[in-house]
């Protein structure tokens, strides 16, 4: 089907070069909906059953290279960030507790071996898609030979302007890119040992 912009949506063959590029080295740089993104089988439908679901195996390709997918989002709130790696490139900019105002998503499908940068306190949020343990909102993983970050902010217009997210960015960008190297050891056991609890499903869509 095509896009929002009327252009053909990628064709098989095409996906298959994309992932095929970042194993073989290249780099790739998620931000925000980038995780709503190709969604995993049945998880295309907001409120249903298997948006909320966890789906292991059955996650798409690219959910399974960007290393989280979307669930849902409540209303735009402020939320606290745990800085998890402040020696990654950019991180050193983000102030720990760090509070920004932020259209935050709700991720399930985490990847076991990312390398968790910053965490958001979702128990001291409001709304049902933030009752569960804190979760990683900020990564860097390897996918093969090639290098993926991605970063759930950058919904509003005022993040981008940010300094601290440029900084965020940035520091993906150099190191994704190869610019700068950096340790990304697995580590959401230890930094979010609770991520993969997920809200509970609403009752409209039991």
């Amino acid at each position: 089907a095509p896009g929002g912009d009327g252009q053909p949506a990628m064709t098989a063959a095409g996906k298959a070069a994309l992932f095929q590029a970042i194993e073989n080295g290249k780099g790739f740089i998620g931000v925000h909906s980038a995780t709503d993104t190709w969604a995993s089988p049945g998880s295309e439908v907001i409120d249903t059953v298997a948006r909320y679901h966890n789906d292991g195996a059955a996650t798409s390709s690219y959910v399974r290279m960007l290393g989280g997918e979307f669930i849902r989002h409540d209303d735009q709130q402020v939320a606290k960030l745990t800085v998890v790696d402040p020696k990654f490139p950019g991180i050193a900019a983000v102030p720990n507790g760090l509070s920004l105002h932020e259209e935050w998503y709700s991720l399930k499908n985490l990847a076991p071996d990312m390398h968790a940068l910053l965490v958001i306190d979702a128990p001291a949020m409001k709304g049902p898609s933030y009752k569960r343990p804190p979760y990683p909102v900020t990564w860097a993983r390897q996918q093969g030979k090639g290098r993926v970050f991605y970063t759930a902010l950058g919904h509003r217009e005022d993040v981008w302007e940010n300094p601290i997210f440029q900084s965020i960015l940035l520091g993906g960008l150099d190191w994704a890119l190869g610019r700068v190297n950096a340790d990304i050891t697995p580590n959401l056991a230890q930094a979010a040992p609770q991520a993969t609890t997920l809200p509970p499903v609403p009752p409209k869509a039991k």
